[in-house]
């Protein structure tokens, strides 16, 4: 009788230990990991800070509002957050929601922060009630007020500023409104009028003769007569035409600079500035 239940005991401990050496370290029985064991995914670190912010993005839209300021805190109170993420987009973003997941967290001093940034950055930002819950919008409509005279000085400091006249000057106003592409195609065209236009000019210069007839000289008179006219028109219409092409640069600038400042004072009067 001894014998059987020493047997049964052994035979009880093999089964435990072998159930036990199929369990992973610090891991549950089904194999997943236990609220001690392996370390969250909030506790690996990203490997750039586009990364954390995308991970912060996801956080931000199933409602994890505390991890997503766990994760964007370093990144938005760092001092050069421009180096940290170069693009606008991405910068305008990682303010965007820090301040919105401080604001539902409690931390209104942070939201303030970070909606300021994000005002100084990109004034005309809206956060759209359809999507941003009330107190969040209500908190930043509030910044927004409270810092209405910085937010139009800074506002109208990096705003690029337009002169209507250097509209007056060919390709000046293309410049002027950073349209580098059209620049360059309104120049080479004058320039290759302009060049047509003086070529043939000192061709009928040189070979009009002291009679201004157009023959004589070391060319036989046929010779000249056949090329007058050619000459002759080449240089009327590349004339005509690169004053057409220079009036409709000037015009175009004029356009285009005047849309510009309608649309920084729409800008401004949307703001309420």
């Amino acid at each position: 009788m001894f014998a059987k239940l020493a047997a049964a005991v052994a035979a009880l401990l093999l089964f435990v230990s072998a159930a036990r050496a199929q369990v992973p370290d610090g891991g549950a029985p089904d194999g997943g990991a236990s609220d001690g064991g392996a370390p969250s995914d909030l506790a690996t670190a990203p490997s750039s800070p586009a990364e954390a912010l995308k991970r912060a993005r996801d956080e931000f839209d199933f409602g994890n509002y505390e991890r997503v300021v766990d994760r964007l805190r370093p990144l938005v109170e760092a001092l050069e957050l421009s180096r940290e993420l170069p693009e606008k987009a991405d910068r305008l973003e990682a303010l965007r929601v820090y301040g919105i997941a401080c604001t539902l967290t409690g931390r209104r001093t942070a939201a303030e922060g970070a909606f300021l940034l994000l005002l100084r950055e990109e004034p005309s930002t809206q956060l759209d009630p359809a999507l941003v819950r009330p107190e969040a919008v209500a908190f930043f409509n509030e910044v927004r007020a409270r810092h209405r005279a910085e937010l139009l000085a800074a506002y109208r400091k990096n705003r690029r500023p337009y002169y209507w006249a250097l509209d007056l000057i060919p390709l000046a106003g293309q410049l002027q409104n950073r349209q580098w592409k059209k620049a360059i195609v309104f120049g080479a065209v004058e320039l290759t009028l302009l060049a047509a236009n003086i070529t043939t000019g000192v061709l009928l210069s040189h070979y009009e003769g002291q009679d201004q007839t157009f023959g004589g000289g070391g060319m036989g008179s046929n010779d000249r007569t056949s090329l007058f006219e050619p000459l002759r028109d080449v240089n009327w219409i590349s004339f005509g035409l690169l004053l057409g092409v220079t009036a409709g640069g000037l015009v175009d600038a004029f356009v285009v600079g005047a849309r510009r400042a309608e649309r920084d004072r729409q800008t401004e009067a949307r703001l309420g500035f």
